[in-house]
C-alpha cells in the first residue's frame, strides 16, 4: 500500500502544489482567526512549504510552470521570517499583524502562481513507461561514450507477430527519451518495436537503465537552448545546431551497426524483422536522418532502411552566413542532395503561413523541389512541440509556443495521432515495396480516420499512390 501511494504521489504534482498552498495559507490567515492565534506549531509551515517546492524539480524534473509559485513561496517566506526568528527567540515579540491589504495581496499572488501552475501541470503522468519495455546501456568504445537503450516491445510477446518491423526513433536533444517515450509506446501498440536512446553527457537529460536523470552543466544547456532559437538566425547558434546534427549523426551510425551485430544478443526476445527497418526523428536527430537519407553510401550501406520520419527538424547544417564569426542572419541555405529514400516531414502549421514559410522551412521546401520522395504533414493547429509526448507533459512548452490555427487535437490525442500518421506512412511504403512484405505491412495497425484537418504536399518523385487516402481522414 505504501508503494503503490508513492508511486501515485510522483505521478501526480499537483497534491504537492496544494498542499504547499494549504501550508501558506493557513499562517497568512492565522492573525485573523481566533481559533488558530494560539498555535504557536503553524510558524514552521512556510518554511515546510518551501521544501517541498524545493524538492519539486528534483522528484519531476524542471517544471517552468513552477517557477512563478516557487518565487511567491520564497517571498512569503521573507515576510514570514521575523514571526519565525521572534517564536526561535532571535527576536523580540511583535504580535502587530500585518495590514489586512497586504495579507489580501499576498494571497492573491499566491492563488495566481498556484493556478497557474495547476493549468499547466501535466495531464499525464511524465515518468517513462515500463511495460513492455526493456533497457540496456551500452558503450560506444570509439567515442567513449555510454548509450541508454530502451526497446519497446509487445505487451504480451506470445500474442505478437513474430515479423514486427523496427524503428529506431532518435528523440530529441531537449528533452530526449522522456519527450518521446509516450509516441514510442503507441507505435509499439500499432505494431512496430521501437528502439529509443539517450546518451550521458548530449541529452538534455539522459535516462538510465534505472531511469535516473543526468543532466548537463548548465553552459551546454544554454548552448542547446540557443541552437534552438537562433540556429537559423545567428552563427554562432547555428555552429552549436551543427555540432547537436553531427552527434546525432554518429549515434545512428553506431546504433545502425548495433541492430545488425548486437540487438538480437542484447534482446533476445525481441519480436523483430532486421531487414525491415524504419528511422524517426525529432529536432537534431530529424536533421540527422534527413542528412544521412541523402547519401548514397548511407543508402548501400543500409538496405534495410526502408523510410524516413523527420518531425520538425531544423536542417542547421545547409544554412549559409556571410560572416561565420558574426550574429549576421542567415542568407542563404547551400544545395541540398535529394534523399535516397521515401521521407515523411512532419511540421508545424507554420508552415501554410506565407510569412513563416520561408523563414522556417526554406531548406525543407528545396528538398520538396528535388526529385525525391518526399512527404510533407502538417497537422492544422499543431505548434513546433505538439508531435510528442509535450501537450501531455508539458503543457507549457505547447501554449507558448502554438500552431496558427484552432488545435482540433487535445492531448494525449496528438500522440495517438503522430504515431498513426508515421505507422500509416510505414504502411504505405510497404504495402508498395518490390519486394514481398505482406506480413511485416500485415503487423502495422493503419489509420484511416485520423481526425483534425491534415496538410499534405509532396516531392516531385512521388509515384506511391492514395497517400492522402491513407494518412488523412
Amino acid at each position: 500500500m505504501q508503494t503503490e501511494f508513492a508511486s501515485y504521489m510522483r505521478g501526480n504534482i499537483q497534491i504537492p502544489e496544494l498542499v504547499m498552498v494549504a501550508l501558506l495559507i493557513i499562517p497568512a490567515i492565522q492573525p485573523y482567526i481566533r481559533r488558530l492565534r494560539g498555535q504557536t506549531g503553524l510558524v514552521w509551515f512556510p518554511l515546510l512549504a518551501l521544501g517541498i517546492g524545493a524538492g519539486l524539480f528534483p522528484a519531476y524534473g524542471f517544471r517552468v510552470e513552477c517557477i512563478p509559485l516557487l518565487l511567491c513561496m520564497v517571498f512569503l517566506n521573507i515576510c514570514h521570517g521575523p514571526r519565525l526568528f521572534a517564536y526561535l527567540g532571535w527576536l523580540d515579540q511583535d504580535d502587530t499583524p500585518p495590514s489586512s491589504s497586504f495579507t489580501l495581496v499576498c494571497l492573491g499572488f499566491l492563488v495566481g502562481t498556484t493556478a497557474f501552475a495547476l493549468y499547466f501541470s501535466p495531464r499525464m503522468d511524465t515518468r517513462l513507461s515500463v511495460q513492455g519495455v526493456q533497457t540496456r546501456m551500452i558503450q560506444d568504445e570509439a567515442r567513449h561514450v555510454r548509450l541508454f537503450l530502451r526497446l519497446y516491445g509487445p505487451k504480451d510477446p506470445q500474442a505478437a507477430s513474430p515479423q514486427r518491423p523496427l524503428m529506431l526513433l532518435v528523440p530529441p536533444v531537449f528533452g530526449s527519451v522522456g519527450m518521446v517515450d509516450q509516441v514510442c509506446g503507441k507505435l509499439r501498440d500499432y505494431g512496430f518495436t521501437v528502439l529509443s536512446f539517450s546518451r550521458q553527457g548530449f541529452d538534455l537529460p539522459a535516462f538510465g537503465t534505472d531511469n535516473k536523470r543526468y543532466n548537463l552543466p548548465i553552459q551546454e544547456q544554454l548552448r542547446i537552448l540557443q541552437a534552438l532559437a537562433q540556429g537559423n538566425t545567428s552563427a554562432a547558434a547555428n555552429a552549436w545546431g551543427r555540432a547537436l546534427e553531427d552527434g546525432r549523426i554518429e549515434d545512428v551510425r553506431f546504433l545502425l551497426s548495433y541492430i545488425r551485430h548486437g540487438l538480437s544478443t542484447d534482446f533476445p526476445e525481441a519480436t523483430v524483422d532486421l531487414n525491415t527497418l524504419f528511422l524517426a526523428g525529432y529536432e537534431a536527430g530529424g536533421s540527422a536522418l534527413a542528412l544521412l537519407g541523402a547519401s548514397s553510401t548511407f543508402r548501400a550501406a543500409n538496405p534495410e532502411v526502408q523510410g524516413i520520419m523527420v518531425v520538425e527538424s531544423p536542417l542547421w547544417s545547409v544554412y549559409q552566413f556571410d560572416d561565420p564569426l558574426s550574429q549576421s542572419k542567415a542568407v542563404s541555405w547551400g544545395p541540398i542532395a535529394p534523399p535516397q529514400v521515401p521521407i515523411l516531414f512532419m511540421t508545424s502549421d507554420r508552415v501554410t503561413d506565407p510569412q513563416k514559410r520561408n523563414r522556417w522551412y526554406g531548406p525543407l521546401l528545396q528538398i520538396l523541389q528535388t526529385n525525391a520522395p518526399v512527404i510533407l504533414a502538417a497537422v492544422n493547429g499543431a505548434g513546433p512541440f505538439d508531435y510528442s509526448d509535450c501537450p501531455a507533459k508539458y503543457p507549457l512548452y505547447s501554449a507558448c509556443v502554438p500552431g496558427n490555427k484552432p488545435v482540433p487535437w487535445k492531448y494525449t490525442q496528438f500522440i495517438e495521432g503522430t504515431a498513426a500518421i508515421m505507422t500509416n506512412f510505414a504502411s504505405l511504403i510497404l504495402e508498395n515495396a518490390p519486394h514481398d512484405t505482406p506480413s511485416i505491412s500485415a503487423a502495422l495497425s493503419r489509420h484511416k480516420g485520423l481526425g483534425g484537418t491534415l496538410h499534405f504536399e509532396t516531392g516531385g518523385a512521388w509515384n506511391l499512390p492514395d497517400f492522402g487516402y491513407i494518412l488523412s481522414p
